[in-house]
């Protein structure tokens, strides 16, 4: 079984992970895909491959392309950047017997735009902070408030607005699309899902946010919380996330818990549930298989410890010769 790693950028952990998760399934290759040459994990693959940029209009040929050439059994996103350009893409990747590992196209458009993402979860009954456009904004609106890139990705394009005067400034300030949302004063949390190919949830492993920077959790704890377990589970069912992805709420009241971003992806903080039992490339390249797995939610390490580190890959002159081309015109031939 091999399996295709889009944009794997600086994911080492995930290439890692699954380069294990098939070591242990009997064999198979990690092809990752990535339009920097010097993308730290494509070192990591077994195949790199350089792929055109997301914008670019042929990125979802060549995606499709090198998952055929290279007879993968499934294809997960490492990054947002190709999050709606993959959704789009699983009926033909299906069709050559791929699984992409995301929700549908509109699903995942819910999740890329933060602001369609408020307005569904508002509809499914799922407590989330008041979010407007900034065209729409209520004569009760409660400061602090932050404008937001309905596109974010981190904390890219947040301004924290204590007044009517500097929200207008701001508003006026930022020339990217935007939306207003009310600020959450609870404490916030993380859970990582997991979800089969039908939307059910099987893992929902709960953490503490300690610290974050830029958006990317560097220090977290896997905690007991059973309500938490639950907000993954309906939040993930709800949306039919197929794979992994990262459910972030605050908890502002004992049983209330708004929902301010889901990511239909494998987390930034991904090596923590993964040491907590949370073996998900595993249990994924089972569901690629065809297996029908049984949901294990609430079954996982608690007091797991994350505290990451930077670190390194240098590459030598010349290195980017040694990374496959695929030509799309003879792809026999790659």
């Amino acid at each position: 079984m091999n399996v295709l790693l889009t944009c794997v950028g600086l994911r080492v952990d995930v290439v890692q992970a699954f380069c294990d998760a098939l070591a242990r399934r009997g064999g198979g290759r990690v092809i990752g895909t990535d339009s920097s040459l010097i993308a730290p994990a494509l070192p990591f693959c077994d195949i790199a491959v350089t792929a055109p940029a997301v914008s670019d209009p042929g990125y979802a040929e060549h995606v499709l392309a090198t998952a055929q050439h290279y007879d993968c059994a499934m294809v997960l996103p490492c990054s947002e950047w190709d999050l709606v350009a993959l959704a789009d893409l699983a009926p033909a990747l299906q069709s050559i017997g791929c699984h992409a590992f995301l929700p549908t196209g509109e699903a995942t458009r819910h999740c890329v735009d933060k602001l369609e993402m408020a307005r569904f979860l508002e509809q499914q009954g799922i407590p989330t902070p008041r979010t407007f456009d900034p065209t729409e904004l209520p004569a009760d609106l409660r400061y602090p408030v932050l404008v937001k890139m309905r596109e974010g990705r981190g904390s890219e394009g947040i301004f924290r607005c204590a007044d009517r005067s500097e929200l207008d400034f701001f508003l006026a300030y930022t020339s990217l699309p935007s939306m207003v949302q009310e600020v959450c004063h609870g404490t916030e949390y993380s859970i990582d899902v997991l979800c089969d190919l039908d939307g059910r949830c099987l893992d929902a492993i709960p953490r503490s946010m300690i610290q974050s920077k830029g958006g990317e959790q560097i220090k977290g704890t896997t905690i007991e919380d059973p309500a938490l377990v639950e907000v993954g589970r309906a939040v993930a069912e709800a949306l039919g996330l197929r794979g992994p992805g990262t459910v972030q709420c605050f908890r502002e009241e004992t049983d209330r818990h708004e929902v301010t971003d889901v990511n239909p992806r494998i987390g930034g903080a991904f090596p923590l549930p993964l040491a907590a039992g949370g073996d998900y490339p595993f249990r994924m390249l089972a569901l690629a298989a065809g297996e029908v797995l049984a949901p294990r939610l609430g079954e996982y390490a608690r007091g797991v410890t994350l505290a990451r580190f930077y670190h390194q890959v240098l590459f030598d002159a010349g290195h980017e010769a040694s990374l496959p081309q695929l030509d799309l015109a003879k792809r026999g031939e790659a």
